[in-house]
């Protein structure tokens, strides 16, 4: 992913992240502190014990998030943690978890695990944790939306990309790219600040003189927009990982945010 910036000559620049050092505050969920959550997972024939340890923490933050009252959309938890372990986001994002997900789990520790084989000869790891389950206190909000429009299914090599967005009400921009490889925030960055979309306006991006040019040393790589509208301007300063991106969106009340996903592939353009 490369940014060029328009002046008199034109520059290839590389987009430096600007953080800003403040978090979400708002009391639209509850934290629940969680104690001796079991989770049990027993692997195939190929998996190690690390994978199947993974799993069975997996099953014990489920379990955590039924003890706390989220009983509902199981499956998209379900979802959500096995795409983490994989880093497979394609699942993830072509998904609808995002807006059936109600809670989220963290301050995971391990208090005690137990390694066995089953009579089968499978390996059965049994972990009991402490945690913390973030609750919502709301539901999605249907009247907050935004139509998005511009992408592609294919791109070439070093070619610029451009989107635009229309909110439903007055919202703020943060859209990431995420590839096999690497993370990016997109916007805002070192060039476009964040700032307030109106409501039925429709803004093109990029929002200043610069390019999104998509590169790829594949012949074909696939690639992800993630676009999120907020009612708050909220700013991401974790690290940009993929894994640290969907713990943010999560961090964050589902009436507060409306996510858009769009995957397409950059190909040589021999």
């Amino acid at each position: 992913m490369k940014f060029f910036k328009h002046t008199k000559s034109v520059l290839l620049l590389v987009l430096g992240l600007a953080l800003i050092f403040s978090a979400y505050t708002g009391k639209d969920y509850k934290e629940i502190k969680l104690k001796n959550i079991q989770g049990v997972a027993v692997g195939g024939e190929s998996e190690t014990l690390e994978h199947v340890k993974i799993k069975a923490i997996n099953n014990a933050k489920i379990e955590a998030l039924r003890k706390a009252g989220i009983e509902e959309n199981i499956n998209s938890y379900s979802n959500l943690f096995k795409s983490e372990d994989s880093d497979n986001y394609e699942e993830l994002f072509s998904s609808n978890v995002f807006s059936n997900i109600r809670g989220s789990v963290k301050d995971i520790e391990i208090r005690d695990l137990k390694k066995e084989f089953t009579p089968e000869g499978q390996m059965k790891v049994t972990v009991v944790i402490n945690c913390v389950v973030i609750k919502y206190k709301t539901i999605s909000d249907l009247t907050f939306d935004a139509w998005v429009d511009g992408f592609k299914l294919f791109y070439n090599n070093e070619e610029a990309m451009e989107f635009t967005v229309k909110p439903s009400q007055d919202a703020y921009l943060r859209a990431f790219l995420i590839t096999t490889d690497d993370a990016y925030v997109l916007f805002p960055n070192d060039y476009e600040k964040s700032f307030i979309l109106e409501k039925d306006t429709e803004y093109p991006f990029p929002s200043q003189q610069i390019e999104y040019i998509l590169t790829s040393e594949k012949k074909s790589k696939v690639h992800r927009v993630i676009v999120v509208l907020l009612k708050k301007d909220i700013p991401y300063t974790e690290e940009v990982t993929y894994k640290n991106i969907t713990k943010w969106i999560f961090n964050i009340p589902p009436d507060e945010r409306v996510v858009k996903s769009f995957g397409f592939s950059v190909v040589e353009n021999n």
